[in-house]
């Protein structure tokens, strides 16, 4: 579905990487395992997404027992739930009808999710009706995609929230693809870069195993793959510039005992 900075055209490449972890976790994993497979080259069974949109990258995660999805979007987290439980959404949207619809939002907030991102100009949100010459269908685009992504998703658990009060499994799988570095979230204030690394570092100290999609990070974070792609800001491709996406890599870290009997944070 369309989207605003979401991830379609690399979801897959990075769902690869992530669904590597409870591969990794069986193959290593040693006949007596004391924590449930924790410290054996992987997290726990939980995948965790804080920042989950349309969920390109969510529904090509695989072999976690369970899927916690967050997003801040009220209306998206409200289509995302309807249509998991079996909303029937439209396959043509006018203009007459989409200004209807951002007008009276609460009228029905499943629609108003897909209308406002669905149907807008480059999925954001009511940003503009979507149109070109070719006389696309975005709703019927939009319908066929995210119905794809979603049979994936039947048991996946979506909370709307802030991702900073998110209660999150132990040793759970995390991936985040916040806002990026200096832009604006939906509530049009900044998104705090600096505040976000810092919670991801704490969870990677929790003992998380976190991976964020961003184009830059904190120098000592590890950047494990990249990929550069164009994107466009207009409906006539004019204003076109390439953007290199990056995926970086927390290690989980727990707390343990030295032999010296002070604690500290140590990797897995």
């Amino acid at each position: 579905m369309q989207y605003m900075g979401g991830k379609s055209r690399i979801a897959r490449s990075i769902a690869e990487i992530i669904n590597e972890i409870p591969r990794r976790k069986i193959k290593n994993c040693q006949t007596h395992c004391s924590d449930n497979h924790a410290g054996c080259g992987g997290g726990g069974d939980c995948f965790v997404s804080l920042f989950c949109g349309s969920c390109a990258v969510e529904s090509k995660v695989q072999g976690f027992s369970r899927k916690l999805l967050n997003d801040r979007h009220e209306y998206l987290i409200a289509m995302l739930q309807g249509v998991q439980q079996g909303y029937n959404l439209p396959e043509h949207i006018t203009l007459e009808q989409y200004r209807y619809i951002r007008e009276n939002k609460d009228a029905d907030p499943v629609l108003a999710g897909f209308v406002g991102f669905g149907c807008s100009f480059g999925g954001k949100w009511f940003g503009g009706y979507a149109r070109n010459k070719t006389g696309t269908n975005y709703a019927e685009q939009s319908k066929r995609s995210l119905l794809k992504d979603m049979a994936t998703l039947q048991d996946a658990q979506f909370v709307c929230g802030d991702y900073r009060r998110l209660c999150i499994p132990p040793n759970s799988v995390i991936y985040a693809d916040p806002p990026y570095n200096n832009t604006t979230g939906y509530t049009g204030d900044k998104f705090d870069t600096t505040e976000f690394w810092i919670a991801m570092r704490l969870l990677a100290d929790l003992g998380h195993t976190v991976f964020v999609s961003e184009q830059e990070a904190p120098p000592d974070i590890q950047c494990i793959w990249e990929k550069p792609f164009t994107r466009t800001l207009d409906r006539n491709k004019g204003n076109q510039f390439t953007v290199t996406e990056k995926l970086f890599y927390l290690p989980p870290r727990r707390y343990t005992q030295h032999e010296n009997g002070q604690s500290g944070i140590l990797p897995k």
